[in-house]
């Protein structure tokens, strides 16, 4: 637990190889969107940001995140089927 105060997972995102679609919810105070967006820039392979204007995070607030939810249910269709999911680029 004292770990935990100053652990930050991002730390780790430059060794993720899978393609990446990340929600973020623009008023989040536990996973802030700028901190998202950071995640995104260490990640080497594709990588899509899926932004949601009114959305807290996620289970604070379930119904505003329902559009990344049903898109995230799509991805998981394709991967499935055995096909490839490849994200649009995080444009700077």
């Amino acid at each position: 637990m004292k770990t935990a105060l100053y652990f930050d997972t991002v730390n780790f995102a430059s060794r993720i190889k899978a393609p990446v679609l990340a929600g973020m919810g623009f008023i989040d105070t536990v996973s802030p969107p700028a901190g998202i967006w950071t995640l995104l820039n260490q990640i080497p392979g594709p990588k899509g940001a899926f932004p949601m204007v009114e959305s807290e995070h996620d289970n604070l607030t379930p119904e505003k995140a329902k559009a990344c939810s049903e898109r995230s249910s799509e991805i998981l269709e394709v991967l499935v089927k055995g096909d490839t999911f490849t994200p649009d680029a995080v444009k700077h």
